[in-house]
């Protein structure tokens, strides 16, 4: 597919954008429409060749592929302008928004072919997680071409639509939940008498190290969380101690808590 449509030019599109424009099969800036009713989003391209179009409508006659990219909310009038378009059940259609299902969107645009994806926003450094799902209408060459637009900007997990809306909790809207760690213990920081701003990359290297060996003993010897945990909270010191507050706090509750109504938010939009 050669013309790729983005309808909503926000972060995770402006991601999705830079990694395909330089990865090793990249996709030509001549060949990606832009269209969004805030046109500064523009600005963050410079001067490359890339397209815009005056409507969501004219954006999608010019392409192939299109990426819906606007917000959940948004995407009644998107798809009822949409369905206007000519042909427009026999163009990819890749839909980024949490709680949009596969069945909507088809069905709204004729029939359509339809990917899901759920990218999360570490893609803006290329270190992104995307779950993946189809309808029953797209082959397997489409749905790896539509991948493939993820995958320089981190990976790709495929999994069943039925999943969908539990994965947002847990790949996609979970990078705010690290974030919101990262500054409790930067706050913590400040309340013992430190420089808790001053920490912040101390703590985010922190955090870094910790995915990393955690995935690295993962992956190469099925070490699991609690695992790691042992490693670091001997008996009798200060790391048990500070894990012991957290359960009696009821940090993993809070989490699941969290992760479900993360969930249950998914499940209102899907049923509009």
């Amino acid at each position: 597919m050669s013309k790729i449509a983005f309808i909503g030019v926000g972060n995770m599109a402006s991601a999705i954008i830079f990694g395909i424009t330089s990865s090793d099969t990249p996709v030509l800036w001549e060949d990606i429409i832009l269209f969004d009713k805030f046109t500064a989003q523009y600005d963050k391209f410079g001067d490359k060749p890339y397209v815009t179009a005056e409507s969501a409508k004219q954006a999608a006659e010019l392409a192939d592929c299109v990426i819906l990219a606007t917000k959940p909310q948004n995407f009644p009038e998107v798809l009822s302008e949409l369905s206007d378009v000519p042909d427009i059940e026999k163009k990819l259609i890749i839909t980024i928004a949490a709680g949009i299902t596969t069945e909507t969107v088809s069905r709204a645009l004729g029939g359509a072919r339809v990917v899901r994806v759920l990218p999360n926003t570490p893609m803006l450094i290329g270190m992104g997680v995307t779950a993946a799902c189809r309808n029953c209408l797209v082959s397997d060459e489409d749905f790896e071409y539509a991948i493939s637009l993820f995958r320089p900007s981190g990976s790709v997990t495929v999994i069943d639509e039925s999943e969908m809306n539990r994965i947002i909790s847990v790949t996609s809207s979970s990078p705010a939940y690290v974030f919101g760690f990262i500054k409790a213990i930067c706050d913590g920081a400040t309340a013992q008498g430190l420089d808790g701003e001053a920490l912040t990359a101390c703590v985010c290297d922190m955090v870094i190290g910790s995915a990393t060996l955690m995935k690295k003993s993962y992956l190469e010897s099925g070490k699991t969380a609690d695992q790691q945990i042992s490693t670091v909270a001997s008996k009798g010191g200060t790391t048990e101690r500070a894990m012991a507050s957290l359960a009696a706090d009821g940090f993993d509750d809070m989490i699941r808590r969290a992760m479900q109504a993360c969930t249950d938010r998914a499940d209102e939009l899907s049923r509009g």
